[in-house]
């Protein structure tokens, strides 16, 4: 019986030793993947020898930053010479 008791208590702690190697394995993949994005975010143009880096978001670099609502209508007439 203590045989048994000793299994028992072995196996359960291999399955948490087991859960905390998984755990920390795939926290370690998901801290790369963010340093990953971070990179991604971070673009670099280059223009007259000039470097310009942008660290927004796509979704920043994509926002409109007059909404159609907004704006001035002009009235052009061509002239006839």
């Amino acid at each position: 019986m203590a045989f048994l008791k000793f299994i028992l208590v072995f196996f359960i702690v291999a399955f948490i030793l087991l859960l905390a190697t998984v755990y920390t394995f795939f926290r370690r993949i998901i801290n790369r993947a963010k340093q990953f994005q971070q990179r991604e975010r971070t673009r670099q143009t280059q223009k007259d020898g000039n470097i310009i880096y942008d660290s927004r978001t796509p979704e920043e670099t994509r926002r409109r930053i007059i909404p159609d609502e907004e704006g001035e209508y002009v009235e052009y007439e061509e002239q006839a010479d």
